[in-house]
């Protein structure tokens, strides 16, 4: 319905009060369209480079700078800009953001960020999402026991791969302790987990290839935490061993201060108002969610509970408006502009 509202005019009544004065944006993978079968979910996470340049000409064509996250910060602290930015940024730390994303961001002279669990390029990161997608694929059948309750799930059918993704996914994010997180998934996958674990790891950036990239003034290297757990989880010392860990850990390798974080999955049920203000006390400038949301004025109180927008395939124009001019965050947040909690 998004090229209707569009056409109706009706989204930008709400730009003067929900469009902010920029936006920042959520990637995760930029790969050419794959023939094979895939989750839905994932999907979500992924666009194309055409799309990605599609993306970058409709903010060229709207006269919008492209901030980096230090040019964010800076706005934030004078309360006003000259005319509307947008800051481009990539969780995670995947492969094809050096293979496919670089050289559009470098055509078109645009800066852009890539905030790094450094679980990736160390090669010890369990993928466990893609993980999950490629075991649901292969099975029609899944069963396990896992703390004394015992799950059936049917998989025969592409509704019932998606159920099984999106209940699985559940189950493995709200596991209280992270570190149990290799034996639940063993215990999911079973015989397959060598292989799809071996899998996973092909798609991580390599330590070379970040500091490669540290070196264009174009990319800023931000910390995602170690091992990409839902923060909300942890405890106060894991909590602290994943948000600076992942610093240091970054900093030793590219020998660059690390001043920016995102949070993992970056949800209300992820990251709130705790891990807001532990990231303040840990020093970095400004932190990211994937909570729905534009930038305003009032963040600069707020610096790190930044709220983003998440481009994936259907984020072609006329949902990039319905986002950009503020309809679809007022409708998500129900009318708030800032989320503090």
């Amino acid at each position: 319905m998004a090229p209707l509202i569009q056409a109706s005019g009706l989204s930008h009544l709400f730009r003067p009060f929900y469009g902010g004065m920029g936006h920042i944006l959520t990637f995760h993978r930029v790969i050419p369209p794959l023939a094979s079968p895939r989750i839905h979910n994932h999907q979500g996470l992924e666009v194309s480079p055409e799309h990605l340049e599609e993306v970058i000409r409709y903010f060229v064509k709207r006269d919008y700078q492209f901030f980096s996250l230090d040019q964010l910060q800076a706005a934030l602290d004078r309360g006003n800009v000259d005319q509307k930015f947008v800051v481009f940024t990539f969780d995670d730390g995947y492969q094809d953001v050096w293979q496919y994303a670089y050289p559009i961001f470098q055509q078109y002279k645009v800066p852009f960020a890539i905030y790094i669990a450094t679980n990736f390029p160390d090669h010890t990161a369990i993928l466990w999402w893609y993980m999950l997608e490629g075991f649901v694929l292969r099975k029609d059948h899944i069963s396990f026991c896992l703390s004394g309750k015992t799950y059936d799930i049917s998989c025969s059918n592409r509704e019932e791969k998606e159920a099984a993704f999106a209940n699985l996914r559940q189950i493995i994010l709200n596991e209280p302790d992270q570190l149990r997180l290799p034996g639940i998934l063993n215990t999911i996958f079973g015989d397959l987990y060598s292989a799809l674990m071996q899998d996973s790891q092909s798609l991580s950036l390599n330590w070379e290839q970040i500091r490669s990239l540290n070196q264009d003034p174009l990319v800023t290297i931000g910390a995602h935490t170690v091992n990409h757990y839902p923060l909300s989880q942890l405890d106060e010392s894991m909590l602290q061993e994943e948000v600076e860990g992942s610093r240091l850990r970054i900093e030793q390798e590219i020998q660059t201060p690390v001043r920016h974080f995102a949070y993992p999955f970056g949800k209300k049920g992820e990251a709130s108002r705790r891990e807001f203000e532990f990231v303040q006390r840990a020093g970095f400038l400004t932190a990211t969610t994937t909570r729905i949301g534009n930038i305003f004025p009032a963040h600069k109180d707020f610096p790190t509970a930044l709220p983003r927008i998440s481009i994936n395939e259907v984020s072609r124009s006329p949902v990039l408006t319905l986002q950009t001019t503020g309809l679809i965050p007022f409708v998500v947040n129900r009318g708030r502009r800032v989320i503090t909690d």
